[in-house]
């Protein structure tokens, strides 16, 4: 009886040391546009659409295993919605409510064919459903503008879209941690680790993976209303392009995939990163991606959450990992015995 009043007491601290710090993180960004500059708000901003869309990627990849690297269609797609809604003389609100409404039935449409290929074919369909709207962005130029891009008049205050970005953000985070102990989240980690018998077991599988598509589209769109609202102006390659494809995908795996606060750690430190690559050498920035990718394959495979620090003030606070990796030094030593045998402390 003792342990479990102990254990019960555990889960509550646990729990309410997790609101402390949600709490704490969103009363500082929220006086950021009253006491930071322009440069601060900037780059806060980016990084909430940074997190938003790593975390929204995790959903998919960090329960399934499904590496969607199309993911940020969603957030191509909401831009450009918004776009042609404000251009066509819609209205803010019209102009908000379409992205997620469209971008849910198009995650819906492209779900079923694409959850009947597995691993990298998974992964090389949505790449190339990425590439398509990329195309089609480019040529629909009645519509999107062409290469020439879209542009809609600007904003008289910079301050609702980066609340709305911090919002977003934030959201997505919750979702994630919602989804982590919930049953749909039961499902999709049971589908991860065995399709066939989750099968077996009474799960639909395709069902639930919809699921987590159409969940994991709502906010990225949402995301890419809010950076046309601020920027005034998308085009085909910074919406659907490459170069921003990877980066969620890249921020996750970083900061740890499967992981509540991983890819926001991979978020903040690779934006960080990124941000004093552009200010002294520019042209790393790409070259910096694939070093950071090959870094995290061979010594951090399970990305920071799962090193020993990152791991404990992750369990501290009570959000679950559930990915499966075991935690891992960043550093090891290695001595050697008498008979040459080596020994990981």
């Amino acid at each position: 009886m003792t342990a479990k009043l102990t254990d019960v007491h555990s889960r509550r601290f646990k729990y309410r040391s997790a609101l402390i710090l949600l709490a704490a993180a969103i009363l500082g960004s929220a006086v950021v546009p009253i006491l930071g500059t322009s440069y601060h708000i900037s780059l806060l901003f980016f990084l909430f659409i940074s997190i938003t869309l790593a975390s929204t990627y995790d959903i998919l990849a960090g329960f399934t295993g499904y590496l969607n690297l199309g993911h940020v269609v969603f957030f191509g797609i909401g831009a450009y919605v918004f776009g042609i809604t404000m251009q066509a003389g819609g209205g803010t609100a019209l102009a908000l409510a379409l992205p997620p409404l469209l971008t849910v039935l198009f995650s819906v449409a492209i779900a079923y064919p694409l959850f009947r290929l597995r691993g990298a074919y998974f992964a090389i369909a949505t790449f190339g459903i990425l590439k398509v709207m990329e195309v089609l962005a480019s040529n629909l130029r009645d519509l999107t503008g062409g290469t020439t891009g879209l542009s809609i008049p600007p904003t008289s205050s910079t301050e609702i879209t980066f609340y709305m970005a911090g919002g977003l953000c934030f959201a997505a985070i919750i979702l994630n941690a919602w989804i982590a102990h919930s049953r749909l989240g039961l499902g999709l980690l049971a589908t991860r680790e065995d399709e066939e018998v989750a099968e077996g077991s009474g799960i639909n599988t395709t069902r639930i993976k919809i699921y987590a598509m159409a969940l994991s589209a709502i906010l990225p769109s949402l995301a890419g209303a809010t950076y046309m609202w601020q920027m005034t102006y998308i085009d085909p390659a910074s919406a659907f392009g490459s170069d921003i494809a990877f980066v969620p995908v890249i921020m996750a795996l970083l900061g740890g995939s499967g992981t509540i606060l991983g890819p926001v750690i991979g978020a903040i430190f690779l934006t960080v990163v990124e941000e004093v690559l552009w200010s002294h050498v520019g042209y790393l920035q790409l070259t910096m991606y694939g070093i950071v990718l090959i870094c995290v394959g061979i010594f951090m495979p399970g990305g920071l959450m799962r090193s020993s620090i990152f791991a404990r003030l992750h369990a501290r606070i009570g959000l679950p990992n559930h990915y499966g990796y075991q935690p891992y030094r960043l550093f090891r030593i290695t001595r050697g015995d008498s008979n040459g045998r080596g020994d990981h402390q």
